[in-house]
């Protein structure tokens, strides 16, 4: 049997793996009717981390030997001692075209669960490392024997080419990965809630030494908003039950809901979290920027009988308590009025904003027509970039500076023309009067060399002190793409930033 093979058998086989997941739909079904909130969890003599920086498949040295660990902000932490706790409010994502490729993964529209490898607020960030003992260049092969769970795992990293996958649980996945270097990041996914114990093995090879094979390791992995309780603990204090309340009899289209979640007892904690599942759904989406007691919404039509709940959750962002869900009724009493657009305004808090926008008007650049230059060596294309508005309405009045960059233009039928190959001369359209704002540095097109605007290139900047107010920015656009481009209209999106 081979270790894809091995890990497909013993996917699914765990007690403790299938009794978590069932749990958590449970929790997921009753809401706060489960009366579990306060009891002890099942790993309670466990260092569980649910955000903030980890090592889990960490390389040191104790008493001159390599050891296969895991490093947490408190330190090095054996597997065994440790959870990695991914929580749905802040880990769920839709499959995307990219992301079903993974082996053994939902299609496109399912919801997974993420640990992804860029550091996210709420989220953990984890990768893979080695600790300062460990000689540098040293070279670490890690296995996955088997992987027991609810669903699949994978452990990729993004690329400009799609996932790179180091691990995966299903059949045809890679069973191992080699790394050299001392700290990489990682994305960690599942595809459904639940337990995941992840054995582990791993050899290791020191510049000019003897391969050494280390004993696996078992890592735990939670994906669950509330840890699982220990069925031998007695709760002792009466779960708080959360209410929603202010739901009305029924709505008409354009209407609004305020709904309102009341804890009783009150428990004095005020993080909310909401969950909204259109009819005929089964996953649960988080609602974003809900983070209070209340939650208000303009009704639409298709928001008939869709269901609507809240979790109350401690400083710890442990679940305290979820409430039943309530159903809205949408009825316009045999009308039908036509949904329209939705419309938008904000006002910013009082420490004000820093706000990089472009007017619907300004959102289409037309460089005309490529045309073979004199030397017959590329073709060239210029044009203007409309006003890019840049507001700053902070008090501090710390000054900021606005970039661009271009990934890439592509054609409808996939042809691709590098950013690189486009540059700029920005310029400086208006300023407020009390404003001292300057253009950013001219950046040629990378056809010879340099990377033109497919890096970030300053488009403008404001003194501190002096920024406060809003200011236009435009640039002259110069784009040299090789003689042997492919026909065709080639598109691309300039994406900006201000900080």
């Amino acid at each position: 049997m081979n270790a894809a093979q091995d890990r497909r058998t013993r996917r699914r086989t765990g007690r403790h793996a299938a009794a978590v997941a069932s749990l958590t739909a449970l929790g997921l079904t009753l809401g706060g009717l489960t009366g579990t909130a306060h009891a002890e969890s099942a790993y309670a003599d466990k260092q569980v981390v649910s955000e903030g920086h980890a090592d889990v498949f960490y390389i040191d040295v104790v008493d001159s030997a390599h050891v296969l660990t895991a490093h947490t902000a408190a330190g090095n932490v054996a597997p065994e001692d440790l959870v990695i706790q991914a929580k749905p409010s802040v880990a769920s994502r839709t499959v995307s075209a990219t992301v079903a490729g993974l082996p053994g993964w939902k299609p496109q529209g399912g919801t997974y669960y993420l640990l992804p490898q860029t550091s996210q607020a709420g989220q953990v960030f984890a990768g893979f490392g080695q600790g300062s003992a460990v000689a540098e260049g040293t070279s670490v092969t890690y296995t996955l024997d088997s992987v027991e769970g609810p669903g699949a795992f994978a452990l990729w990293q993004n690329t400009e080419d799609g996932p790179n996958v180091f691990l995966a649980s299903a059949e045809g996945g890679p069973g191992s990965f080699t790394s050299v270097a001392d700290h990489e990041h990682v994305n960690w996914g599942f595809t459904e809630q639940g337990e995941y114990r992840l054995t582990v093995r791993a050899s290791v090879t020191p510049p000019g030494g003897a391969t050494t094979e280390l004993p696996a390791a078992v890592y735990t992995f939670f994906v669950g908003e509330e840890l699982p309780q220990d069925p031998g603990t007695d709760p002792g204090v009466p779960a708080t039950q959360l209410t929603v309340t202010g739901l009305a009899a029924h709505y008409h289209a354009g209407g609004v809901a305020a709904l309102t979640a009341v804890q009783t007892p009150d428990t004095g904690e005020e993080h909310y979290h909401w969950f909204t599942r259109a009819a005929g759904e089964t996953e649960w989406s988080f609602v974003p920027e809900a983070y209070t007691a209340k939650y208000g919404f303009v009704v639409r039509t298709s928001d008939d009988d869709r269901e609507l709940k809240a979790v109350l959750y401690n400083h710890d962002h442990q679940v305290i308590a979820e409430s039943a869900p309530v159903v809205v009724d949408v009825d316009d009493h045999g009308n039908d009025p036509v949904n329209g657009p939705t419309i938008t305004t904000t006002l910013s808090e009082q420490e004000g904003a820093l706000v990089v926008s472009v007017a619907p008007e300004n959102r289409e650049v037309d460089l005309g027509a490529l045309a073979l230059n004199p030397a017959a060596d590329r073709h060239t294309a210029a044009g203007a970039l409309k006003p890019i508005t840049v507001t700053d309405t902070r008090a501090g009045n710390p000054g900021w500076n606005a970039s661009g960059r271009v990934r890439a233009f592509t054609t409808v039928d996939g042809q691709q023309l590098g950013g690189k190959y486009l540059g700029w001369t920005p310029t400086v359209v208006s300023a407020s009067a009390n404003q001292t704002v300057t253009a950013g540095p001219r950046v040629d097109p990378g056809f010879t060399a340099g990377n033109g605007l497919a890096t970030w290139s300053q488009l403008g900047a404001a003194a501190a002190g002096a920024g406060r107010g809003t200011a236009q920015l435009g640039a002259e656009l110069n784009l040299e793409a090789p003689a042997d481009l492919a026909p065709g209209t080639y598109r691309a999106m300039l994406i900006l930033t201000a900080i």
